[in-house]
């Protein structure tokens, strides 16, 4: 999802505003908008977009903000109205032209993406948790109580300002709220990060496939972002794994960090090419790999740039 504009889109480093006001609070508050953006939104690229979006309609919008303490939760209104605006125009895309791919199901939103690094330093709270599993199950709500919610835990609106950020009812607001709230109880976000990242790194690189699916927990989960495909349990990863491994020469892996989680890319070689960027794996679990988020070519390899990867290993 790409928003065009006709005017150029200002930044957080320096947006053309004579007083300076708005240019500190865009440049104070840029990193959270983004990952609020994506939480909302679910890709890295589409809360960068709407994050441009919501500084160019601030930039425009900023002399009619008469009190400057109220300059965060009113942002923060601005990109949730953003990224609402920009889900409406997917869904209406897949609507007209169905999904990108054929595993996508019509009318469903689009798997979410890894975000590059850890969580905010003021920690996992619901409402600002970044962690993988926590951004999917928010996906799994409408975006109106997506919304809602990040607003209320996350920013710290109550429901009242929260109706008024989306133009909606204070029931409304409150009716999505205890939906959310009933969706996402707290026990589900909570998430093991102390996956052995690097022997995982360390069966890959050495192409030992034997090694790898003995790091996995014998209730593995193993999904495949883009496809609809889930394996389960160790024997059904393995035989997946053997099958797959033998179309590769070799395969080389670097550790990375996921949405606060331990996370491995892998570059992939066949033949006598050289070693192009194949998939992106996010590691869940507690002294054994419990669950892995594989992010399948084409995707996987559409990511690393994002992580700040190289494009040959």
């Amino acid at each position: 999802m790409r928003m065009e504009t006709s005017t150029t889109v200002p930044d957080a480093s320096g947006v053309p505003d004579a007083s300076g006001a708005f240019s500190a609070l865009a440049g104070a508050m840029r990193s959270e908008l983004k990952r609020h953006c994506y939480r909302m939104m679910g890709g890295v690229q589409d809360a960068e977009d709407c994050v441009q979006e919501t500084l160019l309609r601030g930039w425009r919008e900023f002399a009619s903000l008469r009190d400057g303490a109220a300059g965060r939760p009113w942002l923060y209104s601005i990109a949730t109205r953003v990224c609402l605006d920009a889900l409406r125009t997917r869904r209406r895309r897949q609507t007209l032209f169905g999904p990108s791919l054929d595993e996508v199901e019509p009318g469903t939103d689009p798997w979410v993406e890894p975000w590059p690094g850890g969580v905010p330093p003021s920690g996992p709270e619901r409402g600002q948790d970044i962690r993988l599993a926590f951004v999917s199950l928010l996906h799994g709500l409408p975006p109106r109580a997506r919304a809602v919610l990040l607003l209320h835990d996350g920013v710290g609106m109550t429901a009242a300002e929260a109706a008024a950020a989306l133009g909606i009812s204070v029931a409304a607001a409150r009716s999505a709220l205890q939906r959310a709230r009933t969706a996402l109880p707290l026990q589900d976000v909570v998430a093991a990060e102390d996956a052995p990242v690097e022997a995982y790194v360390d069966a890959w690189n050495a192409g030992n496939v034997g090694a790898l699916i003995g790091l996995l927990h014998r209730d593995i989960v193993l999904t495949m972002p883009p496809w609809h495909r889930t394996f389960t349990g160790r024997d059904e990863v393995a035989r997946f794994m053997t099958g797959v491994w033998p179309r590769y020469v070799g395969f080389r892996a670097v550790a990375v960090v996921a949405n606060g989680q331990p996370a491995a890319a892998v570059y992939a070689r066949r033949g006598d090419a050289a070693y192009l960027p194949h998939s992106l794996h996010v590691l869940a679990g507690s002294g054994q790999v419990g669950e892995v988020v594989l992010y399948a070519p084409p995707l996987g390899a559409s990511l690393f740039a994002a992580f700040g990867l190289p494009p040959t290993g």
